[in-house]
């Protein structure tokens, strides 16, 4: 396990099962948030060696608030830990989005 600083935790976490697609660099993956915070949320992702501490990601997470228009926000955000089958990053600025739960970049 590779920590990228200690255990920190300055907010409340709260269970979430969302999907989420993470965008670097080298492409992008898919992943399921696990926890969430005001400032970051733990990813479930099968490659977490894919990313390096310290990096900066896109982060779209999609909710279902209504069938068949999901409830969509994106960012960006920082990795801070990475461990084993996930990856903790740190939300850094974002947006939500009802219309087509897409980021500018996508």
């Amino acid at each position: 396990m590779e920590c990228g600083q200690d255990e920190r935790r300055r907010e409340m976490r709260y269970p979430i099962q969302a999907a989420v697609t993470v965008r670097n660099s080298s492409g992008t993956i898919r992943a399921s948030a696990a926890n969430i915070s005001a400032n970051g949320m733990l990813l479930r992702v099968g490659q977490p060696t894919a990313f390096r501490i310290g990096e900066e990601v896109a982060v779209e997470v999609e909710l279902p608030d209504n069938p068949g228009k999901p409830f969509s926000a994106w960012g960006l955000a920082v990795v801070v830990r990475i461990e084993e089958g996930g990856l903790g990053v740190q939300l850094l600025a974002g947006t939500f989005d009802r219309g087509n739960g897409r980021s500018p970049e996508a």
